[in-house]
């Protein structure tokens, strides 16, 4: 685990590594008596591989356990191999020519192992092998039969690889280097295309642009290394200079897709969550209506029988009867309170009957007149019913106390996967929805459902508020 952090230490070995290799291709390639553009090869050929370095380090310091970082790290070094077939010794320039392909190995594997670092199939590792073995090697062969004039470089220092020059032989093995190249490019080609399609639609917006570079620039060398000429190389040389910040931009992608993903999670969670606690408030409630009536009420209801039996035996004891009537009288009252309390817990007809005889006991209670549209039908999930009962049971009231209209409406209407329930009134308007605990209580419980909540009240115009619920 430790071992594949990045610590500080090893970040200033690498940088200090990285610097002193960028520094010596400078050198390098301002000395050259046979590169064109030494100035231009000496700034970016060492700010390619330190773009990989420095974006690799990143990587991997953001997620050690990726091994794309490190593979970053690498093809940074690698490519300043790459570049030391600027050298005037024959022997470093031969070096630079057989190594120089060392780079388009971890390349491939790096393309082919994003964005997680590790490669997915035994295909892949096929090719990846393929790869460290055709980019240093396909043209090594060549390199034994062919003179710095047969590749198109009178200048450049002599082969030391030669062992007898033959032009046709070593055009032949060039041409065979060439076609493992492409042949290598066709197989990735199809792999990338196959992986491409098979993904989601966060993964290829972290594929897209890191396989566009990648092939593109694999394509170019491709090209150039069959012959291509300075256009084609100069091509690749820039389509490589920004493939590592396509790499980022792939892994900053991701660690923002990942993150869109656990936060559409953890909102899923609060969501089950908040409908977990308004199903449990509602069964709750249920209970308590049921104790209510089963206990308390009836309890009550058999006192009242008792209470007039007693009445009925007072007699001519004046005193007593009145006592006793108004006893009576209280208890009643009580009752009736105690079964208004139970309804506004939970009403026994909602769990009973459903939601359209629910809002026809709530009408009948109403002080003004009410007309009602809820057509009667399946029964909808207990949480639905009871948090549209609650809507209307809420507006009825307010028109109650606050309105002053002389007539209001319900209307209860499922559709396109909703319920929607309406409450208007002909009032004095001004309502609010932040204005009352009421009102906000409703919002919560319908926020839990994923329902919403509106409120069109102007002044003087009168009260409408829909409520919206899904319905699965």
């Amino acid at each position: 685990m430790r071992s594949r952090e990045l610590t500080p230490l090893r970040i200033v070995v690498i940088a200090a590594a990285a610097l002193a290799a960028g520094a010596f291709v400078i050198a390098l390639e301002l000395a050259s008596d046979h590169r064109d553009a030494r100035v231009v090869w000496a700034v970016f050929a060492p700010a390619v591989g330190w773009s990989f370095i420095g974006t690799g380090l990143v990587a991997w310091r953001a997620q050690p356990q990726n091994r794309t970082g490190r593979l970053m790290v690498l093809l940074g070094f690698a490519w300043f191999l790459f570049t030391l077939d600027a050298a005037n010794a024959p022997w470093l320039y031969t070096a630079g020519v057989v190594t120089g392909g060392l780079w388009g190995g971890i390349f491939l594997h790096l393309g082919l192992s994003f964005p997680s670092g590790r490669l997915a199939t035994r295909g892949d590792r096929a090719l990846v092998i393929a790869g460290y073995f055709i980019f240093p090697l396909a043209f090594v062969p060549a390199l034994l039969f062919a003179s710095p004039e047969d590749v198109g470089c009178d200048d450049c220092p002599e082969n030391v690889l030669l062992i007898r020059h033959d032009a046709d032989l070593a055009a032949i093995l060039t041409g065979v280097g060439a076609l493992a190249y492409a042949v290598l490019f066709v197989l990735v080609f199809r792999r990338a295309l196959q992986r491409w399609k098979a993904a989601d639609a966060f993964e290829r917006m972290q594929l897209t642009p890191v396989y566009v570079c990648s092939l593109g620039t694999f394509l170019l060398v491709t090209v150039a290394r069959a012959g291509g000429g300075d256009f084609a190389w100069w091509a690749a040389f820039i389509a490589t200079g920004l493939t590592p910040f396509a790499f980022v931009g792939g892994l900053l992608r991701r660690h923002v897709s990942h993150l869109d993903h656990e936060l559409a999670e953890r909102m899923e969670e609060l969501r089950a969550s908040r409908a977990r606690l308004v199903e449990a408030g509602d069964a709750a409630r249920r209970k308590l209506e049921r104790d209510l009536h089963d206990g308390a009420q009836s309890r009550l209801v058999a006192l009242a029988l008792l209470l007039r039996s007693a009445r009925r035996r007072a007699g001519d004891d004046e005193q007593l009867a009145a006592l006793l009537d108004r006893a009576e009288e209280e208890l009643r009252t009580s009752l009736a309170e105690l079964r208004e309390l139970a309804r506004g817990i939970h009403p026994a007809v909602l769990t009973e009957r459903g939601l359209e005889p629910a809002i026809q006991s709530l009408v009948s209670r109403a002080p003004v007149p009410v007309t009602v549209e809820a057509p009667a039908e399946e029964r909808l999930p207990g949480p639905v019913e009871s948090a549209a009962y609650f809507v209307v049971s809420e507006a009825l009231q307010n028109v109650a106390k606050y309105a002053n209209a002389t007539h209001a409406s319900v209307t209860v209407e499922r559709a396109n996967g909703s319920l929607t329930v309406e409450v208007a009134d002909d009032g004095v308007g001004g309502a609010d929805l932040s204005s009352g605990s009421g009102l906000r209580g409703l919002q919560d419980r319908l926020a839990a459902l994923d329902g919403s909540l509106s409120l069109e009240s102007p002044a003087g115009g009168g009260t409408r508020l829909r409520a919206r619920i899904p319905v699965l």
